[in-house]
């Protein structure tokens, strides 16, 4: 998306309960839309261009746009901006994204489902359930996890009014440190208003930036909290220089140099939260260090040589933990199959179980259908029976001696007469 635009997020997150065609399940942003914005939208409203002040390459950075206009209206893809532009003509100058070719029908209508399902993002999807009711019964290991996890949470929530109190004492930066890191090729900002605490990002600069660039973040170690390194090619000394921001949260690695052993640096960082290696030459042995990184709350491993399972396994062991693959990766995708399979297969377990149900009322309703046609024949010759008219009664023969003669039979006395009188002559 290129066009300046005022847009504003209404996010009703988890007000909507809206049905779902066939029990859908819910479409998962982190790995099935962001993605697609990224893509298809972040060279405009990404972190190199944010055009109108949007980003739209994660959902941190569209939670944290603001109320700007409609971008997302829960529930509501026709009322939201983000949708509106995706199905406008092709000759729309407000159509996006910008070009000759239009978003795949396939992914416009996933966005849809997904305003429709309440645009639910990654960052809501991690809120904590509702509690059960009080009269519920609960199991004794439920009952242990729940304990756990709210000991996690009293416990991550004493860590962060830790990290407040000692942010709080964090003092300005030189001013020739700072222009030490711009002259490197980095643009700084205060995190907020006129907060001591800095944003970094080398991300613009001229050249991918080196061993120099990291360099120069000495004089600025305390300051820095946000730092930006996509596309930087240092060496492994110049990744071991990262280890001295001790208050860096945010890291962005992106189409980055940094390799498994580098990591061993990042994972000593003891407040980062966030960490984006996407498209690097990472693998599973990079998780191995990034184990240590216990405040580690958000790793995004997209177009890397991590495997699926010790992914899964890494975000297992540390509560708190997402780990994103991306959408396309294998494991990703076969464990989404694998998912929509068992669902599938619980279908036809259910509409065979209706057919059989419904094949059995058809039998009946057939077996009534015949005795009904019987009846209405019994009872249609009764009917028939009463309404034929009377067969009229045979007259009686006469007595056959009250009779008279037929005629031939006094022929022959006549004719023996003549006969008589001539022998007599």
């Amino acid at each position: 998306m290129r066009r300046p635009v005022r847009l504003r997020v209404c996010f009703l997150l988890g007000l909507l309960s809206l049905p779902a065609a066939r029990g859908d399940d819910k479409i998962d942003f982190a790995t099935q839309i962001q993605p697609i914005l990224v893509a298809k939208c972040a060279g405009c409203h990404g972190e190199k261009k944010a055009a109108a002040k949007l980003r739209l390459d994660s959902a941190d950075q569209i939670n944290a746009f603001g109320e700007k206009d409609h971008l997302l209206v829960a529930g509501k893809p026709d009322e939201s901006e983000l949708y509106q532009r995706l199905v406008l003509p092709a000759d729309d100058k407000k159509r996006m994204p910008k070009g000759p070719d239009p978003l795949p029908e396939a992914e416009v209508a996933l966005i849809k489902k997904w305003i429709e399902q309440g645009a639910v993002l990654a960052v809501a999807a991690a809120a904590t359930p509702a509690p059960a009711p009080a009269d519920a019964p609960m199991a004794a290991d439920e009952a242990a996890k729940q304990k756990a996890a709210e000991e996690a949470k009293a416990a991550e929530a004493a860590l962060k009014a830790a990290d407040e109190a000692e942010l709080a004492k964090v003092t300005a930066a030189p001013a020739e440190a700072i222009e030490k890191v711009k002259q490197a090729g980095g643009s700084v900002m205060p995190l907020y208003g006129e907060s001591p605490l800095l944003q970094v990002s080398f991300a613009r600069s001229d050249s991918p930036a080196g061993d120099a660039a990291l360099a120069s973040l000495a004089g600025v170690a305390d300051q820095v909290v946000w730092l930006d390194l996509s596309g930087a090619q240092a060496t492994g000394a110049g990744w071991g220089q990262v280890a001295a921001l001790k208050n860096l949260n945010r890291l962005h690695l992106e189409k980055s140099s940094v390799d498994d052993a580098s990591l061993a640096a990042i994972a000593a960082l003891p407040r980062v939260e966030y960490l984006n290696l996407y498209a690097t030459g990472v693998t599973d042995a990079g998780l191995e260090h990034l184990k240590a990184a216990k405040r580690l709350r958000k790793l995004y491993l997209w177009q890397t040589k991590v495997g699926y399972d010790p992914a899964m396994a890494m975000q297992t062991a540390a509560p708190g933990l997402e780990v994103n693959l991306g959408w396309d990766h294998p494991g990703v995708v076969k464990a989404r199959l694998t998912k929509e399979l068992e669902t599938a297969k619980k279908s036809v377990e259910e509409s065979t179980a209706k057919a059989t149900e419904a094949q059995k009322t058809l039998e009946a309703a057939n077996a009534e259908k015949t005795a009904a046609e019987a009846k209405l024949k019994e009872v249609d010759d009764q009917l028939k029976a009463l309404e034929a008219p009377p067969v009229a009664e045979a007259t009686p023969p006469a007595a056959e001696a009250a009779a008279p003669a037929p005629a031939a039979e006094a022929a022959p006395a006549a004719e023996a007469k003549p006969a008589e009188q001539a022998a007599a002559k």
